[in-house]
């Protein structure tokens, strides 16, 4: 504990400026600092288009447990050019964290790479980031020919009897997975039973109940992740994502030091944060609030800057692989049957979409940094003026437009100081709008004054961040769509959310009228992602479909301990 506590505060003293750093700026030996992996769970390595792909990312350290240094998790698929197919950022919570990614009808068949890493991960040379290969098999789209030089990969057809699959498999001998019964009708209730005869089932699993599939996978399929080499020190984000960048002069390129710098992701629940460049121009943002923007606004604060003075360049958190093997996915003849049934079985399912969805989670809503501070304008409860210069003249008594032209500047009335003599008067206030801040003042003034919802002002001074104003004046928009003019020193900020988090659909049969009419063609009976049983044993249930075959249950992840754990049964599914 000692030494984590001594890691975390030598990392937020000493690299509080930075999340990624040149090695030869570290004043210490990196090889001392603690390393963290990521490995891959999922349903099913072979996929067609229009089938869910489902994932859970553990974040480990070096005996397997749960690390508890990132905070975010990223995962991506990508083709043998490293194009990515889909990237995701996932919050980390217990050392895990779980996504899912539809396969798409314009994905061609092919071998493609799933990746998980964390910032803090591209540090090892040998363990940067985990890799599964994913065989994606479309079968709307012909498949094109290939390099004479790619590595064949086959997929043949290969129906085993039920036989093959009657005996459990585990490397722990002491965990066993049973169900009431081996043989299942359609839609019949699965009761599940987890038991681990050492008494301590603590950990973090995975438990999956998917159809086996009648493929057998031959040929160079086991990925190579590569080794990496980087100048690059990478921060743990220890706390939540990090943004960061830095802030050169146009002059002659060189980093400009104690500049002030804001974020602002937007919403409803706007997040707005301040911070300063170091002595490198560098800066960064700790986010740890959710949001579901998928675009930011950057900007340099400096009421005397000059678009042509300075440049803000943000840093790009892409972990490119470059090319790797190419490989072709030579599918057997004997499978065209076998294609053509589950192709029909995956469309019938998409028609039913709505009714078999998973349920997104709301996340957490985050107020405001003011909070519920000053003092609010709902501008459709007085009477509406067709400009902002009259409406704060008329109805926002607490603030004032000064002066006109370039000389036009904000100010806030502060009711305990009504001569202006206090320390701050003389300081501008922190102007927002829909959560960006506003240093053109023409942007607000000249904004159609109707399509504001409202007006909030704090009169009192108040420090946010490096920096202290006299109040701050926050404007809401009706669509709250604004955006302030792009420059040099106003960035846009492609800045996706991360995944947000699903309850799994749960098919219910329990009522024989539930469902009647809605055809059920899942293979995947059951993802639960977020298993963490803390007792000797553990039981669930489920519903078969109406799709016949051996059904695989498989439980993956690490003990308390850091022992990993892979346990499978089988049952069968027949038409009674």
């Amino acid at each position: 504990m000692t030494k984590k506590l001594f890691f975390i505060l030598f990392i937020g003293v000493v690299f509080a400026a930075k999340a990624q750093i040149p090695k030869q700026d570290v004043s210490v030996d990196t090889a001392v600092f603690p390393k963290e992996k990521v490995t891959l769970a999922i349903n099913s390595n072979v996929l067609l288009a229009g089938e869910l792909l489902q994932y859970k990312a553990f974040n480990l350290n070096v005996a397997n447990k749960p690390s508890e240094l990132s905070k975010i998790l990223y995962v991506s698929l990508r083709n043998e050019n490293d194009s990515v197919v889909f990237s995701h950022k996932l919050k980390v919570e217990n050392g895990a964290a779980n996504g899912d990614f539809f396969i798409p009808s314009t994905l061609k068949t092919g071998v493609y790479n799933l990746i998980g890493y964390t910032n803090f991960s591209r540090n090892n040379v040998q363990d940067a980031y985990f890799q599964k290969n994913i065989y994606v098999i479309n079968t709307f789209i012909k498949p094109t020919g290939t390099k004479k030089t790619a590595d064949t990969v086959k997929v043949d057809f290969a129906a085993k009897p039920i036989s093959d699959f009657s005996e459990k498999i585990s490397n722990a001998e002491t965990i066993q997975i049973t169900t009431n019964k081996q043989s299942f009708g359609f839609r019949e209730k699965v009761s599940l039973r987890i038991e681990n005869g050492s008494g301590n089932s603590e950990g973090n699993y995975v438990l999956s109940v998917r159809k086996i599939s009648p493929i057998e996978i031959s040929g160079n399929v086991s990925p190579k992740p590569k080794d990496i080499t980087s100048g690059i020190f990478y921060v743990p984000e220890l706390r939540g994502e990090l943004i960061s960048g830095v802030v050169l002069s146009n002059d002659d390129g060189a980093p400009v030091a104690n500049k002030e710098v804001s974020l602002t992701i937007p919403g409803k629940d706007f997040i707005f944060k301040m911070a300063k460049t170091d002595a490198n121009g560098r800066f960064f943002f700790s986010v740890t609030e959710g949001y579901d923007a998928g675009e930011s606004i950057v900007q340099l604060n400096e009421s005397d800057r000059k678009s042509s003075d300075y440049k803000l360049i943000l840093d790009k958190k892409n972990f490119d692989l470059g090319e790797t093997e190419a490989k072709e996915l030579k599918l057997d003849p004997n499978l065209k049957d076998w294609l053509q049934e589950r192709s029909v079985q995956v469309q019938v399912e998409n028609a039913y979409f709505d009714v078999k969805k998973d349920s997104i989670l709301n996340h957490k809503i985050n107020p405001p940094f003011y909070d519920n501070l000053g003092t609010v304008f709902l501008l459709d409860d007085y009477t509406r003026f067709p400009s902002v210069r009259e409406t704060f003249i008329e109805v926002v008594t607490l603030a004032a437009l000064r002066g006109s032209g370039e000389n036009s500047r904000f100010s806030v009335n502060n009711a305990y100081d009504p001569n202006g003599i206090a320390k701050f008067n003389d300081i501008a206030p922190l102007v927002l709008m829909d959560g960006m801040q506003v240093q053109n003042n023409d942007d607000l003034i000249n904004y159609n004054a109707r399509e504001i919802k409202s007006i909030r002002v704090i009169t009192q001074p108040y420090r946010y961040g490096p920096k202290i104003y006299s109040g701050i004046i926050s404007v809401e928009t009706k669509k709250g769509d604004f955006v302030p003019t792009l420059s040099n020193y106003v960035k846009a900020l492609n800045l996706p959310p991360a995944v947000k988090k699903k309850a799994p659909y749960h098919a219910d049969y329990a009522n024989k009228t539930t469902l009647s009419r809605i055809p059920d063609f899942r293979v995947q009976l059951l993802w639960q992602p977020d298993l963490t049983f803390e007792e000797a044993a553990y039981s669930t249930f489920f519903y078969t479909s109406d799709v016949s075959g051996v059904f695989e249950i498989t439980l993956e992840g690490y003990s308390v301990d850091g022992t990993i754990i892979s346990a499978k049964n089988y049952f069968t599914v027949s038409d009674n």
